[in-house]
C-alpha cells in the first residue's frame, strides 16, 4: 500500500514539474534604486573638526563615535551635525548621511551649514 501511495506522488510531481514548464516565462520588472540620503554638497557643508591631543568633541557628545562606537583620538577628523551638534568620525557619518537623512543619535534631520570649514582643537 505504502509503494503505491508513494508512486502516486511521484507521478503527481512529474506531471506537475511538466505543467510547470510548460508555462509561460513570467518577467518581473527590475527594481528601481532610491536614493534616500543628503547629496554630497549638503553633507560637504557640515563642519569638520580635527581633533587635538586632549580628544575633546565639541557639543553634546561622549568619547566614541555613535556610529561605528570606536574612541575618537588625536588628530582624527570628526564632522558634527550643525542643529543638534552630534559629532561622528568623518567617514562614519558621511557614510550614514549618503542613506539617511536624519542624525543617528537623535533622528533630526539636519539643514546644510552655509559653508564648509575644518577647523582643528588643540589641546
Amino acid at each position: 500500500m505504502a509503494c503505491c501511495v508513494c508512486y502516486k506522488d511521484r507521478l503527481t510531481n512529474i506531471r506537475n514539474n511538466a505543467i510547470a514548464r510548460s508555462a509561460p516565462a513570467t518577467i518581473l520588472p527590475s527594481p528601481e534604486i532610491v536614493t534616500t540620503g543628503l547629496d554630497e554638497s549638503t553633507i560637504e557643508s557640515y563642519e569638520k573638526v580635527v581633533l587635538g591631543e586632549s580628544r575633546r568633541v565639541p557639543g553634546p557628545n561622549n568619547g566614541c563615535c555613535w556610529i561605528c562606537l570606536s574612541e575618537y583620538n588625536s588628530k582624527e577628523t570628526i564632522r558634527c551635525i550643525p542643529e543638534c551638534e552630534h559629532c561622528f568620525h568623518a567617514d562614519c557619518i558621511d557614510e550614514w548621511l549618503r542613506i539617511n537623512t536624519t542624525c543617528p543619535v537623535c533622528r533630526n534631520s539636519p539643514s546644510p551649514s552655509p559653508s564648509p570649514r575644518v577647523t582643528s582643537i588643540n589641546p
